[in-house]
């Protein structure tokens, strides 16, 4: 009875190695989109924020400026946003569907 032996060749490590791609492929994207919290909070950047709520940088300073969003400034030129704050905003202009 002849032994089998993987190879890399063989199905088996060939599939493994395919499945080891997706994983590092997947720990990447959750790596790069990663925000650590601090304390109890989690901070967003300002790009971030202007994905999430769909703004533009001069927009966001606005809002930065007339004190209508929370944000963190770290040494002067770098601001980063609680996401409680931006769920607080979300809330506060919520419109209830159908009425007008």
């Amino acid at each position: 009875m002849p032994l089998d032996y993987l190879t890399a060749e063989s199905d088996e490590v060939r599939n493994a190695r395919a499945s080891l791609d997706r994983i590092e492929r997947a720990l990447r994207k959750a790596e790069a989109h990663h925000v650590p919290a601090i304390g109890n909070e989690r901070y967003l950047n300002g790009y971030e924020v202007c994905e999430y709520l769909h703004l533009s940088p001069r927009t966001l300073q606005t809002l930065r400026d007339t004190q209508q969003i929370a944000y963190t400034a770290v040494s002067g030129r770098v601001f980063l946003y609680p996401e409680k704050g931006i769920r607080e905003i979300l809330e506060r202009n919520l419109r209830p569907a159908g009425k007008r």
